[in-house]
């Protein structure tokens, strides 16, 4: 008889048991099945962040393919390549021949050249120079040479640049083509077949409006990190006869004084500066003795000249400081006579 009661007694706990680990295996499970379904919709929530990420990137390549559609891989002397804003013309060819008697051609070469109009239309600030081009005839590649109208510009949004690029190839070369490298990071390049002396007649509009916020003689500015004081604009006339500025062109500055009010050192250099002639890159002029260029500590000043070469004929002409690299802020002093 105890033995039936103990039985029936141990039966009873090991339902009693048995029920209870199923309950506390089903809570398990529920709590398990709660956590899967939250990291099913985080997983889902994700998936829908990445794939609205891959559409948005879907978008910008569409449109980016778009903006590119008409890159080729080759080119001709009165054509134009456009990516991501910055259009470049190739406007005439042909050979040049130095009138530098220290800038000769090794013998059985020559040089040639390609004139080249850029424009910045993308948004942002865009660079460009003759490092971006190179030259192979007949399948080798050939020496950059250097003149005084080489391609070199930062362009800000809007403005534009006219250049050369020179190269030194043999006199007997027969296949001559010149690569421009317009995505250094994705390594795209365009060929640019070289036909001799050859010009297109392209001709581009110049802009003469003024920008809406510029700086005039008198005016004071203060950034983050200094005082500017817009001193003086003129014409530089050099008794050099070795500096003369090229025909149709002349020297032009504007004298600015700079306080350092930070709390830590800050450098100020009239290679800082950029000048448009009519929205046209226009190059420094370094043969003024008072040149701005100067490390501060806090609570100093400097007083100096920033130059340029312009043509004559320009009716606005802006000098542009960048205030701020990551945000690309300009100040832009408008130079007046």
């Amino acid at each position: 008889m105890m033995k039936r009661i103990r039985s029936a007694f141990l039966l009873v706990l090991l339902v009693f048991v048995f029920g209870a680990m199923a309950l506390g295996s089903g809570e398990s499970t529920e709590a398990k099945k709660v956590g899967e379904v939250e990291t099913e919709a985080s997983s889902a929530s994700s998936d829908d962040a990445k794939e609205a990420e891959v559409s948005e990137e879907s978008k910008e390549n569409t449109k980016a393919d778009s903006n590119n559609s008409e890159i080729k891989a080759e080119y001709h002397v009165g054509e134009s390549l456009s990516y991501k804003g910055l259009e470049v013309s190739f406007v005439e060819s042909g050979y040049y021949t130095s009138d530098n008697d220290f800038i000769q051609p090794k013998d059985g070469n020559q040089y040639i050249r390609l004139q080249v109009h850029v424009d910045n239309k993308s948004g942002s600030d865009k660079s460009v120079s003759v490092y971006d081009f190179y030259c192979y005839a007949d399948g080798y590649e050939c020496e950059k040479s250097y003149f005084d109208d080489d391609l070199s510009a930062s362009l800000s949004d809007g403005r534009s640049a006219d250049g050369a690029v020179y190269f030194e190839i043999p006199q007997d070369a027969k296949d001559i083509e010149i690569e421009y490298e317009y995505d250094l990071f994705a390594d795209k390049k365009a060929k640019i077949i070289f036909e001799g002396d050859k010009s297109s007649g392209m001709s581009f509009e110049t802009n003469t409006s003024k920008s809406e916020d510029t700086y005039h003689v008198g005016d004071i500015i203060e950034t983050k990190d200094v005082l500017i004081t817009y001193l003086e604009a003129a014409e530089y006339e050099s008794d050099n006869s070795f500096m003369t500025p090229k025909d149709g062109y002349r020297y032009v500055y504007i004298e600015l004084e700079v306080e350092n009010t930070s709390d830590s050192d800050q450098s100020v250099s009239y290679f800082s500066f950029n000048c448009y002639a009519d929205g046209q890159s226009c190059d420094g002029f370094y043969g003024m003795e008072d040149g701005l260029s100067a490390t501060l500590s806090p609570g100093r000043k400097a007083k100096g000249t920033i130059a340029f070469e312009v043509p004559i004929d320009a009716q606005t002409i802006e000098i542009e400081y960048e205030d701020n690299v990551w945000t690309q802020n300009k100040l832009i002093f408008l130079y007046e006579d």
